[in-house]
C-alpha cells in the first residue's frame, strides 16, 4: 500500500512517486501537517535518483476540500499567531510553492474529485494537471470573503488568459472536468476508475526524459511564457542550449 505518515501516503511506481492526501475524513483538507509533509515529500522524491516524476492525488473521492481551518490549530512560537496551511506556501525562495514545483521533476496532479480553494490553487503550479471526468475546480474565495492565493492570480491567467481568469476568480466559479480541458486547466479527462493509472502513465512518459533537459526545458518556458521580444527569447534559448551542452559533456563518461 505504500508508506504512510500522517496525512499523506506515498507509494512507488517504477520511477513514478505517487504522493497521495490521505485524509479522506476531512475530504483530503490540508492541515499544516499535510502542507509540511507534501514539501518534504516532494523535496526527498527530488534528492532521490530513482524518481523521475511525480504524481499528486487524493485517497477517496475528493483530491482535496482546501486548507482545513476546523481542525486543531498550531501557533507560531515566536508570534503566537495561528498558523495556515498556507504559511508554508507563500514564503520566499526555498519555502516557495511555486519556487519548490518550477525547480523539482516533472509533477502530474492527478484530480480524482473536488478541488477547492487551496485544493484548487496549489495544482496551478504543477507541470500536467489531469482530471476524472466527475472532477471539478472550485475558487469560491470572494463569496467566503477571502482572497485568492497559492500564485493563482498569476498562475490562473497564464493557463486560461486573463479574461476568463478574471471571470473565474471574480465570480467565485466552478469549472467542470470537461470545462477545464477546453480551457486549459487541464491535458487531459479520464474515466474516474482510469484516472489514476493515467497518471501514472503520463509521469512514466515524462519520467523517461533526461534530466537534465527536462530540468532545462522547464525553465526555459517558465522564462518565456510570458515574453513577445523575439529577440530575448532566442536569446534565453540560446544560452540555455549552451548550458545543457556543458552539462552533458560534463556527464559523458571518460574513455
Amino acid at each position: 500500500m505504500g508508506e504512510a505518515i500522517s496525512t499523506i501516503r506515498i507509494e512507488r511506481e517504477g520511477p513514478v512517486q505517487l504522493i497521495i492526501f490521505n485524509r479522506p475524513e476531512r475530504r483530503n483538507a490540508w492541515n499544516v501537517a499535510c502542507a509540511r509533509e507534501v514539501i518534504a515529500a516532494i523535496r526527498a522524491a527530488n534528492d532521490d535518483p530513482n524518481v523521475g516524476a511525480i504524481v499528486l492525488t487524493g485517497e477517496g473521492s475528493t483530491y482535496s476540500a482546501g486548507a482545513d481551518l476546523k481542525g486543531e490549530a498550531e501557533y507560531d512560537p515566536e508570534t503566537g499567531r495561528r498558523l495556515l496551511p498556507i504559511t508554508f506556501m507563500m514564503g520566499t525562495g526555498e519555502a516557495n510553492w511555486i519556487t519548490l514545483l518550477a525547480q523539482s521533476k516533472p509533477v502530474v496532479a492527478a484530480i480524482n474529485g473536488p478541488a477547492v480553494g487551496l485544493g484548487a490553487t496549489h495544482v496551478l503550479a504543477a507541470d500536467i494537471r489531469v482530471m476524472a471526468e466527475s472532477a471539478q475546480y472550485s475558487f469560491p474565495f470572494l463569496k467566503l470573503g477571502a482572497m485568492p492565493e497559492c500564485g493563482s492570480t498569476a498562475l490562473l491567467a497564464r493557463l486560461v488568459g486573463v479574461g476568463r481568469a478574471t471571470d473565474i476568480l471574480l465570480r467565485s466559479a466552478t469549472v467542470s472536468a470537461r470545462e477545464a480541458l477546453d480551457w486549459g486547466l487541464g491535458t487531459h479527462v479520464f474515466p474516474d476508475a482510469d484516472l489514476r493509472a493515467g497518471a501514472i502513465a503520463i509521469a512514466q512518459d515524462l519520467a523517461e526524459a533526461p534530466g537534465v533537459q527536462m530540468s532545462l526545458t522547464k525553465r526555459m518556458l517558465a522564462a518565456n511564457i510570458g515574453s513577445s521580444d523575439a529577440d530575448s527569447i532566442m536569446q534565453v534559448e540560446s544560452r540555455t542550449f549552451v548550458e545543457m551542452l556543458k552539462a552533458v559533456k560534463r556527464e559523458k563518461p571518460l574513455d
